[in-house]
């Protein structure tokens, strides 16, 4: 019974040291001995690394940039571009008040004429602003001027309006006649008399008829009030205005959309590709600018959006969240290590060793790359959640021993030969799963494995070798000497337990909270099955949802999506205007099953149907238009309308339908004859000064519909600017590439609608490019770069363990904290909603390289030295690692952008599971060999 007892307590005896221990003990030796010249060289290395990152070291942050540029649809995207030039727009958006900012389900109402008139006007302030700041704005598009078509502007108009003012003109051909040969107003009152003689009135229907009277009588009340010298002058209008039905189409040439409710401007920002936020400044320039206009016209709600602008607001916010979070990360840190150490100097001996690891890594990478990428910038983040464990191991076992009476060099022979094997395995495992990212196809990813990988093994250089060094010097009064009265303590507590082991099982309290703890990761493990096979996907792709929900851009581009897809498109691009027709009638299928929005090219839609339509009109209209030689007098006006009056009497009484359309306007005509005999003098007068630019107005009008009646071919040269720099640019060799634009129906921030989109596009055009298949391949790539580096970290990190541990049962035992952290975080992201995403899934990564540390450190402390005491001891330390990791990394949960908050929820969540794996669970496992006198 008594020798079961004595074999149950029995301490394993640590193995005789390896290679890598006696390496390790030698370079404890070293830094001993050479302490001052590490620290120097430290610095030395420390202060030319930053010295090349200030000078040398540049930032891309163009996401282009960031796709392999050999790739195909990236190959085909940049020619867009070097041939059209940037054609990523911001768009300024007007509407009725109060518009979508904190309004959710706001949904602009049709504008007045009078507010849609106001918008124009806000429109111009705005564009004017902007367009005399060309070095923030080098492109302003606010409207086409409709003169500047080169006689092609009636060949983009709808066919229904085409056949409305061809059916209209060929109507009043009497009244055209007339009028061009005798212009005034005297000669508008014949020529109206004329068309209802000769015109076909009769054959009109009710409604018909209703509508001409109604246009009639507006017409002839409007000239006696313009007439009228009790009244102020206006010139009068409405004749020949052709208007469109469709309420996007303005006569003034602005840009309406969704049936005329919003105005919106087309934006070039100048774009500074070295700056995080690219439009910094022409945001800021623009806004002010809103703000002011804005104030002048309170009834109307104007906004920014586009992928610039949420981009912008997006780089602005986690920058602000980012900076915020480290500087609480770093004061919530500092408070827990000068708890946890008692103290402040080596904690900040250890801060400041992370800190030389950085700056060596930015010299690397100014070496290597010469530039950060927006995805390789949060590189520093990584370091400083994974780098400082290495520090608080070295620490808290150094600590240890010299609360046990060692001296310097002692204490650290103690710490490199119980942690040093598993500090190197640990970094080297870390970084071999970060860096399993350069093997994937996105450049932004693979720098960011490569910076990352290195930085590790400079923070292992730093803490095994200069952090050790410094503790040397600052402690180097002990460096040979311990505290011999606490040697002696430590000797008789050593002795003492020697004699009277303690009892190496663990309590019935550790062992039921393991139980718990493997519950929860069977739990994980269950329900992340059940919700994959019930069409559970754990990555989000929707890139606006993880924007501050209170940025503005966000709000307009919000409406923008359940109206209007204009901020993404694909493009089309021939170097033939027949191949880009031929195109055009292949994707029109798409616009009927509802796949395509619409289709914008330099080619007319329907020109031939187009053409047919302005022959009619060029037939119905006179060859010239006579110019007026000197205004009219009342008397030749007063005539005229009793001539005009007797005619629509006549008119009306042909029955009750004539009567009530006609009546009215034979009315009006005899108020203009009695105002001309009562104020003859007032109303010559008037004439004088209304009648000339009413004449010249109306001459114009006709003039360009004759010329517009017989179009030219369409080429580049008949386009306005604006358009001709939209649908026309140019090869290296200086031929011209025709644009076809196609503007999605459904919503392309959805990954899922930009797949199929894009699918359905290609099949018709295999070589299209444009924002939706940009972003949706890029993201491919980053989901599928994201899987493979995950998967190769797994078998690197498999491989490298089992190399070092060289039993698969230690091995095993070394995962658990990796395996049953992510089992766990699987379960509350499953029950959570959370996901990954762009923002957040290099969490994984970090959680891998965290949580493989724990685990073998902790199979290294049972291997080595006391396996109680040490396994305490490196139990404390993981712990202190979890809870700084999860206290720095769980402060971005303060923060306002989407993306910050879900990683830091991750990496706070992923990092605590498996620090409860880790304290509870391995610690029984490894307690139960323990208490065999076994070491794994």
């Amino acid at each position: 019974m008594a020798s079961t007892q004595s074999h149950s307590n029995a301490v394993p005896e640590p193995p005789r040291p390896g290679m890598r221990q006696r390496v390790l003990l030698g370079l404890a030796a070293f830094v001993c001995r050479r302490a001052l010249w590490i620290v120097l060289a430290a610095l030395l290395l420390a202060g030319l690394s930053v010295w090349l990152s200030i000078t040398r070291l540049s930032f891309i942050t163009d996401r282009n940039a960031l796709v392999d540029p050999e790739a195909e649809f990236n190959k085909r995207f940049l020619r867009f571009n070097a041939a059209f030039g940037d054609q990523e727009l911001m768009l300024l958006c007007i509407t009725p008040a109060p518009g979508p900012v904190n309004n959710p389900d706001f949904d602009p109402p049709q504008p007045s004429a009078a507010q849609r008139a106001e918008m124009k006007q806000a429109a111009a302030k705005v564009a004017r602003a902007l367009r005399a700041r060309p070095e923030l704005f080098p492109r302003v598009m606010e409207r086409v001027d409709p003169d500047s078509f080169g006689g092609t502007r009636m060949l983009y108009m709808p066919l229904k309006d085409l056949e409305a003012t061809a059916v209209q003109v060929e109507a009043a051909r009497p009244l055209i006649a007339r009028v061009a040969q005798e212009p005034g107003i005297p000669g508008l009152l014949r020529g109206l008399r004329e068309n209802i003689d000769q015109g076909s009135v009769s054959e009109l229907s009710g409604e018909q008829l209703a509508r001409a009277g109604a246009e009639l009588t507006s017409l002839i009340k409007s000239l006696c009030e313009s007439l009228d010298p009790a009244k102020p002058a206006q010139a009068p209008g409405g004749l020949f205005a052709f208007n469109s039905s469709d309420p996007n189409l303005d006569t003034d040439g602005y840009f309406f959309t969704w049936e005329g409710r919003m105005l919106f401007v087309l934006l070039l920002p100048a774009k500074d590709h070295a700056a995080l936020n690219q439009v910094k400044e022409p945001m800021a320039f623009a806004r002010g600018v809103l703000a002011e206009v804005q104030r002048e016209h309170p009834g109307l709600s104007l906004g920014l959006t586009g992928r610039p602008a949420i981009y912008s607001d997006e780089m602005e916010t986690s920058n602000r969240d980012m900076t915020n979070a480290t500087i609480l990360a770093l004061l919530s840190v500092a408070l827990l290590f000068a708890l946890w150490f008692r103290g402040l100097v080596r904690p900040a001996l250890g801060v400041f060793s992370l800190v030389l690891a950085l700056c060596w890594t930015m010299g690397f990478t100014t070496l290597a790359l010469g530039h950060l990428n927006i995805f390789a910038m949060v590189f520093g983040v990584v370091l400083i959640g994974l780098g400082i464990d290495f520090a608080i191991h070295v620490l808290n076992h150094y600590r240890h021993g010299l609360g046990r009476g060692l001296s310097v060099r002692e204490a650290l022979y103690d710490c490199y030969a119980e942690i040093g094997a598993g500090t190197v395995t640990g970094a080297v495992t870390t970084a071999a799963a970060l860096a399993t990212a350069m093997l994937t196809d996105f450049l932004g990813l693979a720098e960011l494995g490569l910076i990352c990988g290195v930085g590790i093994l400079f923070c292992l250089l730093s803490m095994l070798v200069v952090l050790p060094a410094m503790l040397v010097l600052y402690d180097r009064r002990r460096l040979d000497e311990g505290d011999r009265n606490l040697r002696e303590v430590m000797r008789a507590r050593t002795l003492e337990e020697a004699l009277h082991p303690l009892p190496q099982r663990t309590t019935p309290l550790q062992r039921g909270a393991a139980a718990v703890i493997l519950a929860a990761i069977l739990a994980g493990v269950a329900s992340v099955s059940w919700a994959v096979t019930h069409g559970w996907t754990p990555f989000d792709y929707d890139l606006l949802s993880l924007n501050d929900p209170s940025s503005e851009a966000v709000h307009w581009e919000q409406l923008l999506v359940r109206h209007d897809q204009r901020a993404s498109y694909a493009v089309s691009l021939r170097e033939r205007p027949e191949e880009i027709r031929a195109l055009h009638d292949r994707f029109l299928p798409l616009v009927e099953q509802g796949v395509i929005r619409g289709l914008e090219t330099i080619i007319p839609e329907h020109e031939a149907q187009s053409r047919a339509l302005l022959a009619r009109l060029d037939a119905a209209l006179p060859a010239s238009f006579a110019g007026q030689n000197q205004p009219s007098d009342a008397r030749a006006v007063q005539s005229a309308a009793r001539t005009l009056q007797a005619g629509l009497r006549t008119l009306a009484g042909r029955g009750e339908n004539f009567g009530r359309a006609f009546g009215p306007a034979a009315d009006q005509a005899a108020a203009l004859v009695e105002l001309c005999r009562l104020s003859p003098e007032g109303v010559s007068r008037r004439l004088a000064e209304v009648e000339p630019g009413f004449c010249g107005a109306l001459r114009k009008a006709l003039s360009d519909l004759k010329r517009d009646a017989s179009p030219p071919p369409v080429t580049p040269q008949t386009l306005p600017e604006v358009m001709r720099n939209r649908y026309v640019g140019h090869l290296e060799d200086g031929r011209p590439l025709y644009a076809l634009y196609i503007y999605p129906r459904k919503d392309m921030w959805d990954h899922e609608n930009a797949r199929e989109f894009n699918r359905l596009l290609l099949a018709i055009d295999p070589e299209a490019t444009g924002v939706t298949i940009q972003i949706q391949e890029s993201a491919d790539i980053i989901v599928n770069g994201f899987v493979r580096s995950v998967l190769y970290a797994a078998l690197v990190i498999l491989t490298l363990i089992a190399l070092d541990l060289r039993r698969p049962l230690a091995t095993l035992i070394s995962l658990l904290p990796l395996m049953g952290g992510l089992a766990m975080l699987g379960g509350v992201m499953v029950f959570s909603g959370l996901k990954f995403n762009f923002a957040n899934f290099f969490a994984v990564p970090i959680l891998i390289g965290t949580t493989v540390d724990a685990g073998v450190y902790l199979v290294h402390s049972q291997r080595h030295g006391d396996p109680v005491r040490t396994l305490r001891q490196t139990r404390g330390a993981c712990v202190l690692c979890s809870l700084t990791t999860a206290l720095g990394f769980g402060t971005m949960m303060i923060a306002h952008h989407r993306g910050v908050i879900s990683l830091g929820a991750i990496l706070t969540v992923g990092t605590f599971a498996s620090m409860l794996v880790a304290f509870f669970v391995v610690p029984v496992v490894l307690g139960w060999f323990n208490a065999r006198g076994k070491r794994v």
